[in-house]
């Protein structure tokens, strides 16, 4: 399937089949779920190098410190699929997906990652801290996948997460919070500010693309970042 109408229409159809199976309980295949992680990964290459990406939306997201909606910076940008700096050629298909999970918040955290770069084997990792913030996981999980995805040669990167809090940070807020000298709109400090910076100097030093994606909704990536997440969490619990 050359077309690009063709892929979208198949991934479509994959992407309704593993709802119906979700909502009936019945686990995906294993063919499916790499006929979707095929599928999707030749799609967003496709619009990265078309320079395009689909809009974020503000739906269904986890929130956790109370901050997702109102640490702003005053910018009140929605957030977008994609974040570019910097001059970007040999990682174009590189993927990074990443989720953050907290059993309590704050409390026992976790956070999964999957790196697909063009070239080398699928790389999963995972960690996790005993005392911790949901948020501070999904943050972690984006910076330990960037790093590894960069160690790897990579240097245009899509990154695919269910936070928005994450998401919107980093195509919208950071800016605001760099002109106000890391306060937000109402002149507070800005929470997690070592992490932003990281994720900030990450995003100079290569072209990075944040797509927002609905958790637990059948997504086979996020799927498996959470259950990566959630158990580095129980692992750092049973540590105390």
């Amino acid at each position: 399937m050359n077309n690009s109408l063709d892929l979208l229409a198949s991934y479509r159809e994959l992407c309704e089949a593993a709802g119906a199976a979700r909502a009936a309980g019945t686990p995906l295949s294993q063919s499916t779920r790499e006929q979707l992680a095929e599928l999707e990964a030749a799609l967003r290459t496709r619009l990265v190098r078309l320079g395009v990406g689909p809009t974020s939306t503000a739906l269904g997201t986890r929130r956790a410190d109370g901050q997702d909606s109102r640490e702003t910076g005053g910018s009140g940008a929605e957030p977008h699929a994609r974040h570019r700096s910097g001059a970007a050629t040999n990682g174009a298909g590189t993927l990074v997906y990443c989720d953050g999970a907290c059993i309590k918040n704050p409390g026992p955290g976790g956070y999964g990652v999957i790196v697909r770069v063009p070239g080398h084997p699928e790389q999963e990792t995972s960690g996790g801290k005993a005392r911790t913030t949901n948020n501070e996981m999904e943050m972690t999980g984006a910076i330990v996948g960037l790093k590894l995805a960069a160690s790897l040669g990579a240097d245009e990167i899509t990154v695919v997460s269910d936070s928005e809090y994450l998401v919107k940070g980093m195509t919208g807020w950071v800016r605001g919070w760099l002109r106000n000298g890391w306060k937000t709109s109402t002149g507070q400090p800005v929470k997690n500010r070592p992490l932003w910076e990281e994720l900030h100097r990450l995003c100079q030093q290569r072209s990075v693309t944040w797509t927002w994606t609905r958790g637990h909704h059948g997504q086979s990536e996020n799927e498996r970042c959470d259950a990566l997440a959630m158990a580095a969490a129980q692992r750092a619990a049973s540590r105390g």
